[in-house]
């Protein structure tokens, strides 16, 4: 059985000082054997948003470290049964994929351009797998550590929508009836938050589902009926600052107890499908922030191992275990005379207690986690005092940052910064730039990459995933194993191959086009096709 995560952090705190203690060590679930030609009657996806190969086997390396024993996942490549394969998880209109672009191909079978959620460029409107499964009596359950609304959920069980359209996609689960679905995004559902002012708690209470906003709130759930459980205004907290916050470990559950609770709720059910997305791994990425990145993946692994618990009780559950895309590539950088450095410097991981987001919010930078401010007020000025940064850095991250490479970070702190590489022009990659020097850690960018995915899978079904297999495939596995015949319409891959001149005027000429649709309301809280 797999260590209680809270006990587990409570007990560490996954800083250096504990983990020069001797660790327990703990035996990952082994995956339950499967008959040739069985059926399952449960399906867990679990989905490691953004998660690069340098992620898992840096997350392996620092859990070996931390709690004493590697990632199940990797334990799963030893075990009988277990299938690997590797995954093309293109859009319809790029190599790179976005979240929801991936989402979608497993949860329709088609594949749709970057933005969409199940819906064609003509506007045909697919049907989702959570539909299709809700039609022949299966459980539906979705888990995530974004927001509930988010691309990789919203992938599953919405249509016809762009991914911005959080509010809408909450309608929609109302609607179809998705059964259990537990993330973050309040805002979405608050009637002081939602342009359209609905109730949406209120309707979801209507329709017979308890609501839960606490970890407290949580912990006093009764598995009948339908859940609604969302605990954070924006996403759920990374899991480096969750393990350095008693007040975020009150009010918020983490992955592995989301994921134990959903499953203990589903149990009894004859069927069943759950998809659980570790998905502020990819946020961590997003920011070149390693560590946010690492301990979110080590915070999926323990999801993942109460799912491999429950298939041992149940072995007739098609475990699918994958990522959606990579994002920004990092990699443990070979560092000193014949790498002698490298090591050294990755036990530094152990010594940073906050995420970026937080060392951010410390220098007034607005993030993507930021709230909006209030109508009429004003944002404080951003700091970008070199002594003060580096104060604050080194405070949070046991980095002692000289004077010199401080001053040199502080431009992009208030955009007069400029990279060479135009991606890299951003508060945030130069951060994870700077951090690079503590950590022995590098990055290629800050954004998606197109990189083949690995995909474990186990028990029965799990046959169906072996080799080189197209996103497109997950869906027609899911539905033949449930006894489904369907077929959503697809279009042929549609690339955009015009090359761009002069990549910074053309990127600004994309983000001033964006706001304009945005500010239309192309972009936000409506349909995107017609009813």
């Amino acid at each position: 059985m797999s260590l209680n995560r809270r006990r587990f952090f409570t007990r560490t705190g996954l800083i250096a000082a504990a983990s020069a203690a001797a660790p327990a060590i703990v035996r990952a679930a082994e995956p339950g054997n499967a008959r040739p030609g069985q059926k399952p009657r449960h399906i867990i996806h679990l989905v490691a948003d953004g998660m690069a190969m340098a992620t898992l086997s840096m997350a392996d390396h620092l859990a070996r470290a931390v709690r004493g024993r590697g990632l199940s996942w990797m334990n799963l490549y030893n075990q009988p049964g277990t299938v690997n394969s590797l995954m093309d998880v293109r859009s319809l209109n790029s190599l790179v994929t976005d979240s929801s672009a991936s989402a979608c191909a497993w949860g329709s079978g088609s594949r749709i351009v970057n933005g969409t959620v199940n819906v064609l460029p003509d506007g045909t409107v697919l049907t989702p797998l959570y539909t299709l499964f809700g039609q022949q009596g299966w459980k539906r359950a979705l888990v995530t550590t974004t927001e509930i609304t988010h691309a990789t959920p919203a992938g599953f069980a919405a249509s016809g929508l762009k991914r911005e359209a959080a509010e809408s996609i909450a309608v929609q689960y109302l609607e179809r009836g998705v059964e259990v679905l537990l993330g973050g995004g309040q805002k979405f559902f608050d009637p002081a938050k939602r342009k359209d002012k609905r109730d949406l708690v209120s309707d979801y209470q209507t329709a017979g589902y308890q609501v839960f906003k606490t970890a407290k709130e949580f912990d006093a759930a009764k598995n009948d009926g339908k859940w609604l459980g969302i605990f954070s205004n924006s996403h759920l907290p990374f899991t480096v600052d969750w393990n350095h916050d008693a007040k975020l470990k009150e009010s918020v559950p983490h992955l592995a107890d989301l994921t134990r609770k959903a499953l203990a709720k589903l149990e009894n059910e004859n069927h069943f499908i759950l998809q659980v997305e570790g998905g502020r791994v990819d946020h961590g990425a997003h920011m070149c922030d390693a560590v946010a990145a690492l301990y979110d993946q080590i915070a999926f692994d323990e999801a993942m191992d109460a799912c491999l618990d429950f298939q041992k009780r149940h072995p007739d559950t098609l475990i699918v275990i994958t990522t959606d895309h990579p994002t920004g590539n990092p990699g443990l950088c070979g560092v000193g005379s014949n790498y002698g450095f490298t090591s050294a410097l990755f036990t530094n991981v152990q010594r940073v207690k906050r995420s970026f987001s937080e060392i951010f919010k410390r220098l007034n930078v607005p993030g993507p986690d930021s709230a909006p401010l209030a109508k009429g007020a004003f944002a404080p000025p951003v700091v970008d005092d070199p002594k003060f940064i580096a104060d604050v850095i080194r405070d949070a991250t046991d980095y002692q940052l000289t004077a010199e490479k401080a001053a040199a970070f502080a431009p992009f702190l208030t955009r007069q910064g400029r990279a060479q590489f135009t991606v890299m022009n951003s508060n945030v990659a130069q951060l994870g730039q700077l951090m690079g020097n503590h950590l022995g850690i590098g990055w290629t960018g800050t954004a998606h990459c197109s990189d083949f995915v690995p995909l474990v899978a186990t028990g029965p079904g799990a046959e169906r995933f072996r080799g080189f297999i197209q996103n497109t495939d997950v869906f027609r596995h899911y539905t033949q194993l449930a006894g489904i015949d369907f077929k959503n319409p697809s279009v042929p891959i549609r690339e955009n191959l015009k090359v761009p001149l002069d990549l910074d005027k053309d990127l600004q000429r994309e983000k001033e086009k964006e706001a304009k649709e945005k500010s239309a309301s192309l972009w936000s809280e409506q349909h995107w096709v017609a009813a």
